[in-house]
């Protein structure tokens, strides 16, 4: 048997780094600590101190809180991890390097992730300038009459065209503001609710379904029950009443699309530890006395992982989908910049359908400002597909063959 043979069928085993992690003391732990000291340090300064100006002009809202959680907790058990497990990870972008798309789908959610971070430090907020509405991008024109055109200007005084400019190389909305800005701020409310949905949602999905089926029986028909209430629960309802007696907040949509959606992945993840208890290896370890906390954590996760993966990026993407989808009707708290709230802005702005040639401006004519960030939006919940599949295939133990 060759040795492409063995790696095929087998998945290495790293005793060392098993025997490291069965202490109390372990980097995981000692990053959640430090990180949860660090946030909390800032949050009472922030209460009793002064406000934290964290950068520039950012003053922190409770959102901004728990998303500097998430972050934590996704550095201690996401990047920690992996560091740990070099040989691992570098297995896996060697199984992924044989798939293009993937790994250019995987680059898009690095830029998405850098954006998101960085991306509101560098760019400022211009504030309002209507005087500088729907003004075109570099390499456009527009016919729109009312705006001051900071371009070359063409054409005779009733039918003159606005030429883009680089002062706004993306172009502008109805307040002026450049669509830069726009797309970086809605980047980051993206990236909060994938944080956030990932670094609490998901977990809870994991445990409730590797709970039903390893214990199986009244705890199973229990969990299952409840999972079974919550998917019959509409999380746009629930989100409308919220929004009835609180004002609109995206902490209240991830609230309610986050906990009202992980039932699938419970499901998906219960289905897959019922067919996994019943293997050689997880039977004798039972036989020999491991308890379901050890055979959860070595035997029935990781085996489980080329399935649950997928499933948690597909519900990444549909929370976006579904954040901007809210964003586009209008339910949202005004100062919050979203895909979907800066799509509706050239739709919903003027008359749609056969009435827009009467429109004062047809949403046709501000292409740009519902273009773009339909192009990030498309191109985030495509890339978080084609990822999640991808990182199924490479985590297969019998994706060598």
């Amino acid at each position: 048997m060759s040795r492409g043979d063995e790696d095929a069928r087998f998945e290495r085993v790293n005793w060392s780094e098993i025997d490291r992690s069965r202490g109390v003391v372990t980097a995981e732990r000692v990053a959640l600590l430090v990180g949860i000291l660090a946030v909390t340090a800032l949050y009472l300064y922030d209460r009793h101190v002064a406000h934290v100006y964290l950068v520039g002009t950012w003053r922190t809202e409770p959102i901004d809180w728990i998303f500097m959680l998430s972050t934590v907790v996704l550095v201690a058990y996401g990047v920690v991890p992996l560091c740990k497990r070099r040989d691992s990870v570098r297995r896996v972008l060697g199984r992924l390097r044989s798939r293009p798309i993937t790994v250019g789908a995987l680059g898009y959610l690095i830029v998405f992730v850098v954006v998101g971070f960085v991306g509101p430090m560098l760019v400022s907020n211009p504030g309002l300038r209507f005087h500088h509405a729907f003004h075109p991008p570099v390499g456009f024109t527009s016919e729109i009459v009312r705006i001051e055109c900071v371009g070359e200007v063409t054409g005779p005084p009733f039918e003159r065209q606005c030429h883009g400019s680089w002062t706004y190389p993306l172009g502008t909305n109805e307040r002026g503001h450049p669509m830069g800005f726009l797309l970086v701020q809605g980047t980051r409310t993206a990236l909060y609710v994938t944080f956030i949905t990932a670094a609490f949602v998901v977990p809870l999905a994991t445990a409730v379904g590797v709970v039903a089926g390893l214990r199986g029986g009244v705890v199973d028909s229990l969990l299952m029950s409840y999972v079974d209430v919550q998917l019959s629960i509409p999380a746009i309802l629930v989100y409308f009443v919220g929004y009835t007696y609180w004002n609109p907040s995206l902490l209240l949509l991830i609230g309610a699309f986050g906990l009202l959606s992980w039932g699938g992945i419970a499901r998906l993840v219960r289905s897959e530890v019922l067919q996994r208890r019943e293997n050689g290896h997880v039977r004798v370890a039972r036989s020999l006395g491991a308890s379901d906390r050890y055979v959860a954590s070595r035997h029935i996760v990781p085996n489980i992982t080329n399935t649950l993966v997928p499933a948690v990026f597909q519900l990444l993407a549909l929370l976006v989908l579904f954040e901007a989808g809210i964003a586009f009707l209008g339910f949202h708290h005004i100062e919050l910049y979203s895909w979907g709230s800066i799509i509706s802005e050239s739709v919903n702005a003027e008359v749609a359908g056969q009435m827009q040639n009467r429109a004062e401006h047809p949403a046709y004519q501000l292409w740009w400002v519902s273009t773009l960030p339909a192009i990030a939006l498309t191109a985030t919940m495509l890339s978080f597909k084609l990822v999640g599949d991808g990182l199924r295939d490479a985590l297969d133990p019998r994706g060598g063959r």
